[in-house]
């Protein structure tokens, strides 16, 4: 279909007009489902430090924020359209919750070692250059006991769906588990929901030992 190599590249990094206008609000529409299972297995507490990586239109950003309270959640972007919206976003909490927002990508996280109590990334790790170097990264920004959710979809579904050929590197849920356990993580668990015609949904959740 002609618009998949246009919404492959917005769905990489939101730019321009259309990812101004269209990407954000159909990025919170279409991981909805994943979003809320991320959600549930983070079991995130007030004043716990947060990190989003690609929270692309920030539905789950905001839900995290909204929910916690006190204490802090960062979100880092690749999209400078996104970090936009976001930041406009963000200024209208209320509440002793901060949001900071980052451009930067998982390859080279622009925080200390041990900053971070949870961590969460939704349909990213198709574009990470390494799914071991994105992994190590993000143990590295954890502190020890701390909890990781990556919410991503069904490898065959995307295959038959056609976005393999458009660039996006496709996971099964056992790869992305053996990737951390090879890294030190504990995995504690694999959520999942079906999408009806397309697959599963997955939120695979490791803890930084």
């Amino acid at each position: 279909m002609i618009w998949k190599p246009l919404l492959a590249a917005q769905s990489r990094r939101p730019d321009g007009l259309i990812g101004r206008m269209f990407m954000g609000p159909y990025l919170d529409r279409a991981n909805r489902r994943i979003n809320s299972l991320v959600y549930d297995e983070l079991s995130t507490r007030a004043g716990q430090r947060i990190l989003e990586i690609g929270f692309g239109g920030g539905e789950l950003l905001f839900r995290l924020a909204a929910d916690l309270g006190a204490g802090r959640i960062d979100g880092v972007e690749l999209s400078p359209t996104m970090i936009a919206a976001a930041a406009r976003r963000a200024r209208r909490l209320r509440g002793a919750v901060r949001v900071e927002l980052h451009r930067g990508g998982v390859e080279a996280l622009p925080f200390a070692d041990a900053s971070f109590e949870r961590a969460c990334s939704v349909h990213t790790v198709y574009f990470w250059s390494s799914l071991e170097d994105g992994l190590r990264e993000i143990s590295r920004v954890l502190k020890p006991g701390g909890r990781l959710v990556l919410g991503f979809s069904s490898a065959e579904a995307l295959h038959d769906e056609g976005w393999a050929e458009r660039g996006f590197k496709l996971y099964t849920p056992d790869q992305i588990t053996a990737a951390a356990l090879d890294l030190g993580f504990a995995t504690t668990g694999l959520a999942q929901r079906a999408r009806p015609g397309q697959g599963h949904v997955y939120a695979l959740s490791a803890v930084r030992q």
